[in-house]
């Protein structure tokens, strides 16, 4: 695992105040401008703002205490000198009072930028702190109303404020890529690799609009020759699909010459960049895919549009690539205390509510591929001065102590935290890229309870606060089976059922980390499901539930349904197998069908109704097995030509027989079933009923709008 600083905040603001006292972190960007300062100013300097508020919260999501980052990169016409840097209470055209104040002044904390204009300045701000001018309830204010607060540049030539800009609120999407140089177009004889993942930031103005973006890349490279004298000269974001090679979209800034790195003499190391865009870049709304704006909105949608690539003063058409991929968001909130220390440490008060957020990337079989975590550590309680040393996971149960096995970069040496105040937040995101490092993180996704994260300091450098990732997880046990799509309790073979219960996943995950799948495994983060014996293929896992799709193999009658995971084996849960169980989706649980027109594959909803002579497609699921036969798990490809047909099937809408022009298995995906109809004439108001009988079995009744 290769280590890096990058910092990254990963959360959604709507998150605050759901949980008893916690810990949060919301991230804002500012695109900085001398025009929007009152009086404005006539320069063509400019800068970029990503704020992160870092708070702890307690269970009504009033902060009770906090950490804000400023990491500003500035683009200043000629040199100068900064004498000030601060987040003011005012909306755009108004000036407004200072609120978060940063500890850059006029007189010893100012910053000297040369005549390259360029700088990147990280300062951190402790709340409450001994400033009377910084408040929780500003705090507060700022994360609701982001609108009515600026970040301003202070500097000897402009006093009053050299450039600034509002807070954009910012959501985010984490990305990765495994990079090979068997991906170029055409491939490359290089034996070198690596893993690389994307903090992709958009930030929204007043009307909605995506009005600034960053993207923090952090590339893990291992297995390359450098005694050559091999350096890297780009890496960048390309736009294109797999196997086709596209123009470069998002740029790091490696370049040739004296902008290359040169490749780490043991042929290992990281390339850690951060990317700010905005509409006063030439390209940020340039037409097409190849614009800043379209390519960020194309990476929150459909990232495998896009790919990652790293280039090398040998290999400068491409070393090594690869398409750009969702990842499975985990995420684990503990507080690490002295008394958790083995032995605990006497004496030590300080606490750490911390997060610890993990994204993986699965293989086929349901293994963890790669991933990334990040340390989001807000300690409190030391002693002013006091030096962190060290912050880890480690392996091994709680009274006990273990190995590190994901390092967060923070040591005794050049990446120590001197604290000031003995407060303050360390955010630090780590790539899991090592044969070792993805082995404990397969490990740990099964039993988060069996790793512990670690601080440690001069005074304590075997551990200062510590706490384990999750409690023990108890003996799985199912509570209910369901159809996915209603209450029902029989299930047909093929069909996608909700098994309910406690203890049945340690940590909730997913298909986001698969990318391109064919089927679907049977074992995700040490879970496992048996329906009548067999294997049952797996949608999701989470604590309280698990979606899989019930075999077609498993024969007719009672049947038992075990999870098994690190916690132990269930015992049975007899759910009732048929051969048919129809069930049209309910997609919000609260009765809006699952059905769509065909015209145009809008949701019929009470804004866009369904009328007399349109065609529908209901999605449903329960049945059972097609012809030519479906395959447990697979994802249907229909045959040359032809579909899945299902049994035949009769729909009702309004109690008026509806026309089925056919029924089948939907394409690319595994117990999804699909039926087109016509609405028939003579149907209409706010709540027709549609049901579907299949086999003489009636499914639930679902209601539609129809003019």
């Amino acid at each position: 695992m290769k280590k890096t600083l990058i910092c990254a905040g990963l959360l959604f603001l709507s998150s605050f105040g759901l949980m008893a006292q916690t810990s949060r972190t919301g991230y804002f960007l500012a695109v900085m401008q001398p025009s929007n300062e009152v009086p404005a100013l006539t320069d063509t300097s400019s800068a970029n703002a990503i704020i992160w508020v870092h708070g702890i919260f307690n269970q009504a999501g009033i902060p009770v205490s906090g950490s804000i980052d400023f990491d500003i990169s500035t683009k200043f016409s000629s040199a100068v000198t900064v004498t000030g840097l601060h987040i003011h209470n005012a909306a755009a055209g108004v000036n407004g009072a200072i609120v978060i104040p940063t500890d850059v002044n006029a007189t010893d904390k100012s910053i000297a930028i040369d005549s390259t204009g360029r700088l990147r300045i990280q300062k951190q701000v402790q709340v409450p702190s001994t400033n009377p001018a910084i408040s929780l309830s500003t705090v507060l204010d700022m994360l609701q109303n982001p609108q009515n607060y600026y970040v301003n540049i202070h500097t000897t030539v402009n006093p009053g404020g050299a450039m600034r800009g509002q807070l954009l609120p910012a959501e985010s999407t984490f990305l990765m890529g495994l990079m090979s140089p068997k991906n170029e177009v055409p491939p490359v004889p290089v034996n070198g690799s690596g893993v690389g993942s994307v903090l992709l930031l958009r930030g929204r103005d007043a009307s909605g609009a995506v009005a600034a973006a960053s993207a923090l890349f952090n590339v893990d490279y291992t297995g390359f020759d450098a005694s050559a004298g091999t350096s890297f000269t780009g890496l960048h974001i390309h736009s294109q699909t797999a196997g086709n090679n596209g123009s470069v979209v998002i740029n790091t800034g490696i370049g040739a010459g004296a902008a290359s790195v040169p490749i780490d003499p043991s042929g290992s190391g990281n390339l850690n960049y951060v990317v700010n865009m905005s509409p006063l870049d030439a390209s940020w709304a340039t037409p097409g895919i190849n614009g800043e704006l379209n390519t960020v909105n194309s990476l929150f949608a459909t990232p495998a549009n896009q790919y990652i690539n790293a280039h090398t003063n040998i290999f400068g058409g491409g070393v090594m690539r690869d398409q750009m991929r969702r990842t499975e968001e985990g995420r684990f909130d503990v507080t690490m205390l002295a008394s958790n220390e083995v032995p605990p440490i006497a004496g030590l008060t300080a606490t750490a509510p911390t997060e610890i957020p993990t994204f993986v990337l699965r293989n086929a079989d349901g293994s963890v591929a790669a991933g990334a975590v990040v340390f989001d550590v807000n300690y409190r309680g030391f002693a002013p001065g006091a030096t962190i040393t060290g912050l880890h996971i480690h392996e091994a149960a709680p009274g006990v102590n273990g190995s590190i096995v994901i390092p967060s970069g923070v040591d005794a040496n050049a990446n120590k935290v001197v604290t000031d105040t003995g407060d303050g937040n360390i955010l630090r995101l780590v790539n899991v890229s090592t044969p070792t490092g993805v082995a404990a993180l397969n490990r740990l996704v099964q039993n988060p309870n069996n790793f512990y994260v670690n601080l440690h300091t001069t005074v304590n450098p075997g551990g200062a606060i510590r706490s384990q990732l999750a409690p023990a997880l108890g003996k799985p046990a199912v509570g209910g089976v369901a159809a996915n799509a209603s209450t029902i309790t029989t299930v047909a073979p093929g069909e996608v059922a909700a098994i309910y219960g406690t203890n049945l996943s340690p940590i909730g995950a997913g298909l986001e980390g698969f990318g391109d799948v064919s089927a679907l495994t049977t074992n995700l983060s040490g879970v496992s499901v048996t329906v009548g014996g067999v294997k049952a293929p797996l949608y999701a896992v989470f604590p309280n539930q698990i979606n899989i799709q019930v075999p077609f193999e498993v024969a007719g009658g009672q049947q038992p349904v075990i999870v098994t995971n690190a916690g132990g084996v269930s015992t049975s849960f007899n759910v009732t197998v048929a051969p048919l169980a129809p069930s049209v989706f309910d997609i919000d649980g609260k009765g809006t069908a699952s059905i769509i027109k065909n015209s145009d594959f809008s949701l019929i909803t009470p804004d866009n109704r369904a009328k007399a002579g349109d065609v529908l497609l209901i999605y449903l699921t329960g049945l059972g097995q097609t012809t030519p036969a479906a395959q447990t798990g697979t994802l249907v490809v229909p045959p040359a030509g032809g579909l899945n047909n299902t049994a035949p099937v009769s729909v009702t809408i309004g109690g008026a027989a509806a026309p089925v022009t056919y029924s089948i298995a939907s394409p690319g995906f595994a117990g999804l079933y699909q039926i087109a109809v016509t609405v028939p004439p003579g149907v209409s108001g706010n709540a027709m009923p549609v049901v579907v009988t299949a086999g003489g079995v009636k499914s639930n009744s679902l209601a539609i709008p129809v003019q």
